[in-house]
């Protein structure tokens, strides 16, 4: 649909009204342009009425395209009961202004002669009544006329109530026939200026012709003489039976739902809002209510569907569909109320990892530099302001307070600083409960500080490279960053830290809007998956629970067991003296590590409930040996043979293996690779607390 600009004025006081309304076959929707063209689906309503068709943008102002507007066709059935009224009121005033006499009468009526009904008889011939007067000869191509269509459709989309006072007859006179004067009886109704003129009758002499039957109009006769010979051609004197054909309770059965398909109406139209499958969002429900008989006592009104429509009507109260659904479900208790449980056909997810790095002290560290005291491929030129760069980790958190640096390049928080820097942090809020939040800050190469907090309702975001961190207070400081629960320390999370230098980060009237500062609001205020528009620096966290239950897996027991440190959070040697460091080793060396670690005890016996797989957490139960480093091994092995340390073949003894000793063992891995940490700006991933990483799950 094209929107136009170029007359808005005109344009501004008829907005969309009414959007996603639903066309369907029976509505007889037709192109304003193209009558004879039915249209069905989506369409809207302007505030003036116009309906035009999609489904349309709540409070949008566009250009009335006739091409697209739609008309609803008024059907034979929806003006029936005014076709009725209107033929009553024809006669009435027919009937009040005209006295015929009794040949007059004669030659109106109907009788059935040569097995046919014909117009006019004599009084040896049957006369023959109509339920109704415009069912007769005459009325059938008279009333069913391009005129009296017409007037009753306008009569029917005007809703004239009190005919009466619209209508009467107007006399005219025509040029005479046989010397004899001809008068025309019209039937006028005029409202408004508005109208149409039906011919009742015309008058040659004293004799009527060309007028609408009134087969109906009789006199009585009065007199004692009864003709017998007629009598028994018209009443039945031969009586067969007594009492009437009995109706069977299976009858009535029948006869009842017959009934009920014929009161229940069509289905209103149903919309699926949330994609479940089921239709929630009535889309006619204006249509369907003026269909129902607490509305308007019509003819061929359904029963009410809803209580709330029956409240003005006392007579229709307890007698809608609704009500008729409460009163059945007490009869169908053993069918609603069955309780089932569904068998659980997931796929359970096993707890299967090539390995993690436990990093528990506060200020331990991986430092990570290029081969050479090089720069990082990132330094080189800041091309990370430039191009942006993304920071993914797995983090379990082993405390509800500890807090610190995840990831950081230099220092941003500095006033002269540089870098970025992912943290996490802890406050206390109102209610006493800790709260953990996720914060990453960039330091932008002309002084600007970027972080990827939002604002709420009471609480703006800041701008301009302003730190909210002091600025509110700290009970409610977590209400701006991303939060993960200190409830669970057994749950892994994944955290996805992103900056991107092309997000206009301008928005002084989102200030308070969550969303935008998301990226997810664009220029027109809508919500779209990436706009462009909101913070530069942003970050996204989603435990490994739901991740998994996302890819469709049972999730079970996902806890992997490890000591606590409870040591307190210091913050000296900020940044911290880094205790170890890793780099990618040659296979040269690989080899030389390998001999330094030769098989040092054989043929060893591990009995029930004393080893299990470091891996897998399985029993193990046969021989084993030892390697220098203190691994052991299962297969009872060969003395002073130095061979690869397969994970999945390492054991380790039932909670015997102390948090000490597996320092150890990490000590004297990394002790072949340690190198004096250069002064060169390196990348660090630091404890800060008591946190692990972990590898993706597989």
């Amino acid at each position: 649909m094209g929107y136009g600009t170029s007359s808005e004025e005109s344009l501004g006081s008829n907005p969309i009204v009414e959007v996603n309304l639903v066309a369907t076959e029976e509505d007889n929707f037709y192109f304003l342009n193209n009558p004879d063209e039915r249209y069905v689906g989506l369409y809207h309503r302007h505030e003036d009425g116009t309906l035009m068709i999609r489904g349309g943008v709540l409070g949008v102002v566009h250009e009335l395209l006739p091409d697209e507007i739609i008309v609803r066709k008024i059907s034979y059935v929806d003006i029936q009961d005014t076709r009725e009224k209107v033929s009553d009121v024809f006669y009435k005033i027919w009937f009040e202004s005209n006295t015929l006499s009794d040949d007059e009468l004669l030659s109106l009526q109907t009788t059935i002669r040569d097995g046919k009904k014909q117009s006019g008889r004599t009084e040896d011939e049957p006369l023959v009544f109509y339920k109704k007067d415009r069912n007769t000869l005459e009325n059938r191509k008279d009333i069913e006329g391009d005129t009296f269509e017409q007037m009753c459709q306008y009569i029917f989309t005007q809703k004239i109530i009190d005919l009466e006072n619209y209508f009467q007859i107007i006399l005219q006179e025509l040029p005479s026939e046989n010397n004899q004067d001809v008068v025309q009886y019209v039937m006028r109704f005029n409202h408004d200026g508005v109208k149409f003129n039906i011919e009742m009758a015309k008058k040659v002499g004293n004799n009527f012709s060309n007028i609408l039957n009134l087969s109906q109009l009789t006199k009585p006769k009065f007199g004692n003489k009864i003709n017998v010979d007629r009598a028994r051609e018209i009443l039945d004197t031969n009586i067969f039976e007594l009492l009437p054909n009995q109706t069977t309770r299976q009858d009535q059965v029948n006869d009842f739902f017959t009934e009920f398909d014929n009161l229940i109406g069509p289905p209103p139209v149903f919309q699926d809002v949330d994609g479940d499958g089921v239709g929630e969002d009535i889309q006619n429900k204006e249509q369907d209510e003026q269909s129902r008989i607490s509305f308007e006592n019509q003819s061929n009104a359904f029963i009410t569907r809803l209580d709330t429509q029956a409240s003005g009507s006392s007579i229709n109260q307890g007698k809608t569909l609704e009500s008729m659904r409460n009163r059945l479900n007490t009869y169908l208790g053993d069918v609603d109320n069955v309780i089932e449980t569904l068998e659980d056909d997931r796929p359970e997810y096993q707890n299967i990892s090539s390995g993690f790095l436990k990093i528990r002290k506060p200020n331990q560290a991986i430092i990570i530099r290029a081969p050479g005291n090089d720069l990082l491929e990132f330094q080189k030129g800041n091309s990370y302001l430039t191009d942006g760069f993304t920071i993914t980790m797995w983090v379990r958190f082993v405390s509800k307070t500890s807090e610190g640096t995840l990831f950081n390049f230099g220092n941003p928080l500095q006033d002269n600083g540089e870098g970025f820097r992912l943290e996490t942090k802890t406050n206390i809020d109102d209610a006493g409960n800790y709260k953990r939040w996720i914060r990453l800050a960039v330091r932008e190469s002309d002084g600007t500080l970027r972080d990827n907090h939002w604002g709420v309702e009471n609480r703006a975001r800041l701008i301009d490279g302003s730190s909210p961190i002091g600025f509110y207070g700290d009970s409610v400081i977590h209400q701006l960053y991303p939060n993960i629960t200190t409830d669970d320390l057994n749950e892994w999370y994944f955290i996805c830290a992103t900056y991107n230098p092309n997000v206009s980060e301008v928005g002084s009237n989102q200030r308070f809007n969550k969303q935008y500062w998301l990226n997810h609001v664009n220029q027109n205020n809508e919500i779209v998956a990436f706009s462009g528009f909101g913070a530069k620096c942003k970050v996204e966290i989603i435990s490994r629970s739901d991740l998994l239950r996302a890819r469709g897996f049972k999730i079970d027991d996902l806890t992997i067991a490890a000591d606590e440190d409870t040591s307190p959070v210091t913050t000296q040697n900020n940044p911290p003296t880094v205790n170890f460091s890793f780099e990618i080793i040659t296979s040269e060396e690989q080899e030389e590590i390998l001999e330094n670690n030769p098989i040092v005890q054989v043929n060893l016996q591990a009995l029930p409930g004393e080893f299990v797989f470091e891996q897998t957490g399985e029993e193990y139960v046969g021989p084993y040996h030892l390697h220098q480093n203190g691994d052991a091994m299962i297969r009872a092995g060969t003395l002073g043979v130095v061979h690869e340390l397969l994970p999945e073949e390492i054991i380790v003894p039932v909670q015997q293996q102390t948090l000490e000793e597996e320092e150890q063992i990490v000590e004297r891995q990394i002790q072949q690779q340690e190198e004096e940490v250069a002064t060169q700006p390196t990348i660090t991933i630091r404890s800060g607390g008591g946190y692990w990483w972990q590898n993706l799950p597989q």
